[in-house]
């Protein structure tokens, strides 16, 4: 199954209204003296200045509890250092309370909501740079901190949160902790209240991973009650999303997994058929088709794929397996000594995947299952100096 790849977040575009015109100005000394700093550090940004409005907000907390107006202003400061969590405990307090602050947090609210939503992005962002760097420490401290922001503006804004995709977003987030059950709660959330296909095909692929799991532990019987959950998900999501590509796929890999092609393949040809210029279409029926040893079937759908989509590497290996498995089963039909058996050129079949395998090898120096798969393609053609090199390659790789 794929990888977890998260590219397309939203950034959310919002002006901020200033807070130079606040009210509350009969306040105790804390909270004028708070206010005071922290207009000094909207003009300066100095951030001595806000840590000063920190401390006067905190001690008017810290001398009055029941201080809503006192929490109205930490939330401010919260807002200010990106420490989006944080304003939402200090607001939800501040509303807890009562007063007048009440309707300056539903005035700002919004404001701070889009400032959450876009932190938790460029934050996810950033922790992705740092996954792929293998500095798991560093991205981990920023998917947590993804994970807050983002789990803040679905408490600040929960309509817009959902219209927006923020469950799936903080999922994600989620994900890059290796907190799954978290994970899919929100994003159950997601399709509860605003389904989308992205929400539905990452809860698919939590539960087809979880039903790996439990077949690789030989709980078959388990593993096969996730498979069938995922696939009730992921039909009934290609009902309510039918043009998109990723379900489709995703629906195809859970099928796959489940060891359940052949009850699909008739579907995904359809779609393939009625979606002729998609790409990731054609790639399903044609991997479909490879499953269920429909080999000439498959080549013809992958090469549609690779057609509009020259770059799909999982194609490129698809299709040369496709050229492969299907010029075996010429010659081994050439053996036959059924006077019907077909009689073709095996070899010049199999030809037809060396440009594919070529750029695939161009693509992928280092993996070792293309090497091998070369030197399967090289050896059946009579290659033997090039299967040897290949297979050497291989090995070499696995050390």
């Amino acid at each position: 199954m794929k990888h977890f790849t998260f590219t397309r977040m939203t950034l959310i575009v919002l002006v901020l209204v200033g807070m130079a015109t606040m009210g509350f100005q009969c306040s105790s000394p804390n909270i004028t003296s708070g206010k005071l700093y922290l207009q000094q550090y909207q003009s300066s940004k100095n951030q001595e200045k806000l840590d000063k409005a920190e401390e006067a907000f905190r001690k008017e907390v810290t001398e009055k509890p029941n201080s809503a107006e006192g929490y109205y202003w930490l939330g401010h400061v919260y807002a200010e250092k990106r420490e989006f969590a944080k304003l939402q405990e200090a607001w939800t307090k501040a509303r807890n309370l009562g007063g007048t602050s009440t309707s300056e947090i539903d005035q700002y609210r919004v404001g701070y909501w889009g400032q959450a939503f876009n932190h938790g992005a460029n934050t996810f962002k950033k922790a992705q740079t740092y996954q792929k760097a293998k500095q798991e420490e560093k991205s981990r401290q920023l998917f947590k901190e993804a994970a807050e922001a983002f789990e803040a503006a679905t408490m600040l804004e929960p309509d817009s949160s959902a219209k927006y995709n923020a469950y799936v977003y903080h999922a994600y987030a989620l994900m890059g902790m290796d907190r799954i059950d978290d994970a899919r709660k929100s994003l159950q959330k997601q399709i509860d209240t605003n389904p989308s296909a992205d929400a539905y095909s990452a809860l698919g692929q939590l539960i087809v991973l979880e039903g790996n799991r439990l077949k690789k532990e030989g709980k078959e019987e388990a593993a096969a009650a996730k498979y069938d959950e995922a696939l009730t998900l992921l039909n009934r999501a290609s009902t309510e999303f039918p043009e998109n590509a990723d379900l489709n796929n995703e629906l195809l890999n859970t099928y796959i997994a489940a060891d359940r092609v052949t009850e699909a393949v008739e579907k995904f040809q359809t779609y393939a058929d009625n979606n002729a210029q998609d790409a990731g279409a054609q790639y399903a029926a044609g991997t479909a088709m490879l499953q269920v040893n429909k080999f000439e079937s498959a080549a013809t759908y992958l090469k549609k794929s690779l057609d509009i989509d020259p770059n799909n590497e999982s194609a490129m290996y698809n299709l040369c397996v496709a050229y492969l498995r299907r010029g075996i089963g010429i010659r081994d039909a050439g053996d036959s000594t059924d006077p019907e058996a077909e009689q073709q050129d095996y070899k010049a079949v199999i030809r037809n995947a060396i440009p594919y395998l070529q750029s695939l090898l161009d693509r992928q120096p280092d993996t070792a299952s293309n090497w091998d798969l070369a030197g399967k393609i090289y050896a059946t053609i009579g290659m033997t100096k090039e299967a040897g090199e290949a297979y050497e390659k291989a090995d070499a790789l696995r050390k």
